[in-house]
């Protein structure tokens, strides 16, 4: 991102600072194309500290003391002379050999050095590719890639560049909990919208839309979990993403898109990043948020937002004042992986992660119908790690109570459902992880000791219990 002349540069494309679309776009409207409307004034107007803005410059040719003035230690005193990396044997395979990688040379010195707050321009190209290629986005300047260190990083600062103290922001509910503390920390007015077992409804959205009062603030954002939701595992069907866009068409609504169980699904949806240009030509209404958490490392703690390129430039600020960046360690490691795959190499490798969880899954299912069928219900996720199990069949209400009191008498822990509502409502529903329970002992142990606590708490209730 480059600053000129009061013009804010995004790969190539110069837009006014006040919010409207440059020469370049494509609709005259209120909102544009190129995420300003969206940002704070605040966000609008900062940029990277002087010392960091100059690092673009640095080429071949330039005699150049910035690195000096940045803080860049000298690297003869690191003490590393390679990274080497061994590949189990790919998922699907029948080969039992492993492969080694090794970090080095240029590669190596960029892994051990500060970076650029938008992460290492060599993974950064091959991101955006690989969006390209995923969501079958044209590379049409409407649009970019940043890295953060994972995807909760990169939320926390999109809340910081898109959020006013006291905003509101409507989010579907049950909602991933993680986004629920950046929100607090704004004293945002957080506007639920209940998801059913085909997800976000349209419907539902519509009905809270039209129902605000004059004196509410109207909400600019829709955060949503649309593939393998956490906790409920539901999933947007491609019909109701069309129908969510033309709704924040209608009420100026930019998606918060994350989205990190995209490829644990079976079946792909087409995300709402692919699907944006079918009713926002000059794109710019979405920012997806995508995660290697959980397909290559969640401690490597690496993922990467794609949107529209001012908001980007907004989140890379805010990083440069607070993380600075993303490791470039996992940075590296992470470039040096995908380039030996290659893109297809890494969906290929994607698409076994999904099976992988299918399978866990299938025999996690299988032992819950086993000991609480009748007991509970749950729709089966397409998607993701959980269950989200709904006990109120059993009369049970309130599942805060149920888990710290007659399921910890048992032995036996899962998330109540209170956890993922912002008001901490009373739910009946709990959630259940199935990706690294050992799925031989503990998972059938562990489900026959929820039946034998949802028994204790029908009696304590004076429900009868069925044999």
């Amino acid at each position: 991102m480059a600053i000129d002349q009061g013009l804010l540069t995004v790969d190539g494309t110069k837009h006014s600072a006040n919010g409207s679309i440059g020469t370049n776009g494509t609709e005259d409207d209120v909102i544009g194309g190129d995420g300003m409307y969206f940002l704070t004034e605040s966000a609008k107007t900062s940029s990277e500290d002087g010392i960091r803005a100059l690092w673009k410059y640095e080429k071949p040719g330039v005699v150049s003391f910035v690195g000096c003035l940045a803080g860049r230690p000298n690297s003869d005193s690191f003490p590393f002379e390679s990274i080497t990396l061994n590949l189990k044997p790919p998922l699907g395979s029948t080969s039992t050999s492993t492969q080694n990688l090794s970090l080095n040379g240029a590669d190596l010195a960029d892994a051990l050095q500060y970076g650029p707050s938008g992460g290492l321009p060599k993974l950064r190209s091959l991101l955006y590719q690989l969006q390209q290629e995923v969501h079958h986005r044209e590379d049409d300047g409407t649009w970019g890639t940043t890295v953060g260190a994972g995807c909760q990083n990169l939320l926390n600062a999109a809340v910081d560049a898109l959020m006013n103290e006291g905003d509101s922001i409507l989010i579907e509910t049950p909602v991933y909990p993680g986004i629920l503390a950046p929100l607090r920390k704004k004293n945002a007015e957080m506007i639920e919208v209940d998801v059913d077992e085909g997800g976000l409804s349209p419907a539902a959205l519509e009905q809270v839309m039209s129902s605000l009062t004059p004196d509410q603030k109207r909400p600019k954002l829709l955060y949503v979990n649309p593939i393998g939701c956490n906790p409920s595992g539901c999933s947007h069907s491609l019909e109701r993403r069309l129908e969510v866009l033309k709704l924040c068409k209608k009420y100026g609504l930019l998606i918060l898109e994350d989205d990190p169980y995209y490829y644990l699904a079976e079946t792909t949806i087409p995300s709402y990043f692919e699907l944006e240009k079918r009713v926002f030509p000059q794109g710019g209404r979405v920012v997806r948020f995508d995660s290697f958490s959980k397909l290559l490392s969640a401690g490597l703690r690496l993922g990467f937002a794609t949107g529209p390129g001012n908001i980007l430039r907004a989140i890379d600020t805010i990083n440069s004042g607070t993380i600075l960046h993303a490791s470039t360690v996992s940075q590296g490691i992470t470039y040096c992986l995908l380039e030996h795959w290659g893109l297809d190499g890494f969906r290929n490798h994607a698409h076994h992660v999904a099976e992988l969880y299918a399978r866990r899954r299938e025999t996690f299912e299988t032992i819950v119908k086993k000991h609480l069928s009748g007991l509970a219900t749950w729709v089966s996720p397409v998607a993701g790690m959980f269950l989200w199990m709904d006990l109120s069949p059993s009369g049970i209400e309130d599942s805060f109570d149920f888990v710290l009191n007659a399921a910890k008498v048992h032995g036996v822990l899962g998330v109540p459902g209170a956890s993922f509502y912002p008001n901490k409502r009373i739910s009946s529903y709990m959630r259940l992880s199935f990706s690294v329970i050992d799925l031989d002992t503990d998972a059938e142990e562990g489900i026959a000791r929820f039946a034998a606590a949802i028994k204790d708490k029908q009696k304590e209730l004076g429900i009868k219990v069925a044999p």
